[in-house]
C-alpha cells in the first residue's frame, strides 16, 4: 500500500500507544493522505471502466467496502479453465489472472475484482486471533497508475494483512444481493 499504510491508519485510529498530540498529528497526516490519494486517483480514470471509477472515487457508505470481508482470492494462468479433459489448455496463450471477491459489511453487495495480465501479486494474510480466526475487516483499499503504465491495487485489513497486485486490466463487478436474513444473524 502506497498511501494507506497500516502504520498511518493504526496511529490515526488510536490503535497504538501514543499521546493525544501524536494521535491528532496522525489524524492530520491521514487527512492529507486522502487528499494526495484523490489527486493520484485521477490518473487512473482513463484506465478503468466507469463503474470501477465511480467505486474508487466515491467509496463511502453502504455501497463501499470498508469493514467488508474477503470471500476468496484466486490466482492462476487460467482461472476459467475446467480441466475435465475435453479441451486442451493452450499454454502458449495464457496470462496470469487474479480474482478477488469481497462481501460488503452490510452483506448487500458482492464485489469482484478480476485482474488481468497480472505481473505481481503479494499477500500478507494472517488470521485474527481475537475473533474466530478470520482474516478480519477490510479497512482501506487503493488503486494507482504505476510509472510503467500498469495498474496497482491494494487492500489493507484492520489486522495489518494486505493484498497488493500489479496488472494491466481491471474487470470490476458489483452484484446486489437479496438478503433473506436479519442483520443480527450476521454475528451468530
Amino acid at each position: 500500500m502506497k498511501y494507506f499504510t497500516y502504520e498511518l491508519i493504526a496511529a490515526a485510529n488510536g490503535w497504538t500507544d501514543q499521546n493525544d498530540d501524536s494521535e491528532a498529528d496522525a489524524r492530520r497526516r491521514f487527512e492529507e493522505t486522502v487528499v494526495e490519494y484523490r489527486r493520484a486517483l485521477k490518473d487512473v480514470k482513463p484506465k478503468i471502466g466507469k463503474r470501477a471509477w465511480e467505486f474508487f472515487a466515491n467509496d463511502a457508505g453502504p455501497r463501499g467496502l470498508h469493514d467488508g470481508r474477503l470471500i476468496s482470492l484466486s490466482v492462476g494462468d487460467s482461472l476459467d479453465c475446467d480441466p475435465d479433459g475435453s479441451k486442451p489448455l493452450r499454454v502458449n496463450s495464457l496470462t496470469a489472472k487474479a480474482r478477488i471477491v469481497f462481501l460488503n459489511y452490510e452483506q448487500q453487495y458482492l464485489y469482484t475484482f478480476e485482474l488481468r495480465e497480472v505481473s505481481s501479486l503479494e499477500t500478507s494474510l494472517h488470521a485474527e486471533e481475537h475473533r474466530g480466526h478470520g482474516l478480519g475487516d477490510l479497512y482501506a483499499y487503493e488503486i494507482l497508475l504505476e510509472d510503467d503504465g500498469l495498474l496497482r491495487i491494494g487492500f489493507l485489513f484492520a489486522s495489518g494483512a494486505t493484498i497488493v497486485a500489479s496488472f494491466r486490466k481491471l474487470v470490476f463487478r458489483r452484484k446486489r444481493l437479496k438478503r433473506r436474513y436479519e442483520s443480527d444473524e450476521v454475528y451468530g
